[in-house]
């Protein structure tokens, strides 16, 4: 769930807190909107779980058979991410990174899933990271976010469309519950994006295949 843009101590210090001392999206199982998405045949590919936490979203994934890797930027959370990984035998990508920098991971993938993440960053750094994850997934990749929908720190449909413009398309945006250690949870959107190729992608000439290959 966490990650902040660089110079928001009072946030990273939050996010440092709970994680040592509980937090309250630390359930110990995936969100069952990620799975219901698996169930759906929505996430496949090559995954990048931004924000990951403790990453159960990715770790249910790999269990799964996909190749994963798990972001996030509080290395107390990837320790103990990478720590369950290693317990029940999967093999996930687990890294300390900055969500707004994501293409310093030098891959690319076909899902990016993102619980909680999204909400966490004010208004005018909501157009960045829609860059940073558009420099990580492919064309025609998926984009899917649980965020919250009520509270200071919710995200309306209309302030999603205008942080994810060009270069994306709005698939869906449905209510949905995001679980927390509390059994009433909160009250959340479940929103798909399509990453689509832009005017100047569509521009820029593909590297040819070395002479002689097929």
């Amino acid at each position: 769930m966490s990650q902040v843009p660089e110079g928001g101590d009072v946030r990273r210090a939050f996010f440092h807190s709970a994680y040592m001392l509980g937090a309250p999206w630390d359930i110990g199982r995936p969100q069952r909107a990620f799975v219901e998405l698996w169930e759906a045949g929505e996430i496949a590919g090559e995954v990048l779980d931004v924000g990951c936490g403790f990453a159960e979203n990715a770790l249910f994934l790999a269990a799964q058979g996909l190749r994963v890797c798990g972001v996030d930027m509080m290395e107390p959370a990837i320790s103990r991410a990478r720590e369950a990984a290693y317990a029940r035998g999967l093999a996930v990508d687990l890294r300390v990174g900055n969500a707004l920098a994501l293409a310093t991971l030098g891959r690319r993938f076909d899902t990016v899933i993102d619980s909680a993440l999204l909400h966490v960053f004010e208004p005018g750094d909501r157009s960045a990271f829609a860059a940073s994850i558009a420099s990580v997934l492919r064309p025609g990749g998926r984009y899917h976010a649980l965020y919250f929908r009520e509270g200071p720190r919710a995200v309306s449909p209309e302030a999603l469309r205008a942080a994810f413009g060009e270069g994306w398309r709005v698939q869906a945006i449905r209510e949905a519950h995001y679980e927390q250690t509390d059994p009433q949870g909160a009250q959340a959107w479940l929103a798909t994006l399509e990453r689509v190729t832009t005017e100047a992608e569509a521009l820029t000439p593909r590297p040819r295949p070395p002479s002689g290959s097929r």
